[in-house]
């Protein structure tokens, strides 16, 4: 775990939602594969506003288009939680198709429940 994540998780912890997503988005742009996992978990969170929200699926969508399947399976799983669900259904199937497992078993509990809970 890098200094800047531990910083981030600490800012997190402390009730600075703009300041940890901000670090996790820098974090995040220093991997080779990017997955947004801790800014996606904030957004399922409800610790995130509109402007963040925008700023992520943004960064989500340029993933999904460099075929990164875990950003796309993370992205789905947003999307489902607030109510996309036919966009979440679009995203968890391609997430599926790059070969990420647990896309299909969320797409699949999506369609069958309209949740991915």
């Amino acid at each position: 775990m890098s200094a800047d994540y531990r910083e981030g998780e600490y800012a997190l912890s402390m009730g600075a939602y703009m300041q940890a997503f901000e670090i996790f988005m820098l974090v995040e742009q220093e991997q080779a594969d990017p997955t947004f996992l801790k800014c996606c978990q904030m957004v399922m969170a409800n610790q995130l506003g509109e402007s963040e929200h925008k700023e992520l699926f943004t960064k989500l969508e340029q993933q999904m288009a460099r075929n990164n399947g875990r950003a796309a399976y993370n992205y789905g799983l947003v999307l489902a939680h607030l109510g996309q669900t036919p966009r979440a259904q679009e995203v968890l199937n391609q997430a599926a198709l790059l070969g990420v497992p647990e896309a299909k078993a969320a797409l699949t509990k999506l369609l069958l429940t309209g949740s991915v809970r």
